[in-house]
């Protein structure tokens, strides 16, 4: 047997590997807009209200003054006076017909309607663009009525940004 002096103890030695990522800027996003003006024709229709005015006369005797009084879409007001005699008598001289009349009228005017737009250009390092993405307004149907049409839809497009890429940049004023 062996005694624990005769035993030789050899040592096992492991390399560890350990890989870290530095962050490096390899490029960016920049966004521009755009505003874009086109006419559009507004159809409205507005309502304008008259009164025709007309004198009746009647000349036809009552008991005292008479109350305003409406005959459909015609405000009739009495006019009477007194008229001196042997004996005092009211007398009718006229009435004033005031009839209620409404216009429809419909106007165009054409308005000018602002709308934006994107382009978003990927960039490497060197600030050169390698990509560029635009957004265009959707084209309007002419013949879609302007008091129907709800807010246009856009298309969207949604750009990916590699993680810290655009973190710790500094701000840049245009």
């Amino acid at each position: 047997m062996r005694s624990p002096e005769d035993e030789v103890v050899i040592p096992v030695v492991g390399e560890e590997v350990k890989a870290d990522a530095v962050p490096k800027e390899t490029g960016g996003v920049r966004v521009t807009k755009h505003i874009h003006s086109h006419e559009e024709v507004v159809e409205q229709e507005l309502r304008t209200g008259r009164v025709d005015v007309k004198h009746v006369h009647m000349n036809r005797p009552v008991d005292g003054p008479l109350p305003v009084r409406r005959s459909g879409n015609t405000v009739v007001v009495p006019v009477v006076s007194e008229v001196v005699r042997v004996e005092r008598q009211w007398i009718l001289t006229e009435e004033i017909h005031l009839t209620r009349r409404e216009e429809v009228q419909t106007v165009q005017q054409t308005v000018p309607v602002k709308e934006e737009s994107a382009t978003a250009e990927r960039v490497n390092a060197a600030g050169d663009v390698v990509e560029t993405i635009t957004g265009q307004p959707k084209e309007r149907e002419q013949s879609e009525s302007v008091l129907q049409r709800r807010a246009p839809q856009k298309a969207e497009r949604v750009l990916s940004k590699p993680p810290k890429l655009l973190r710790n940049r500094p701000n840049r004023k245009s």
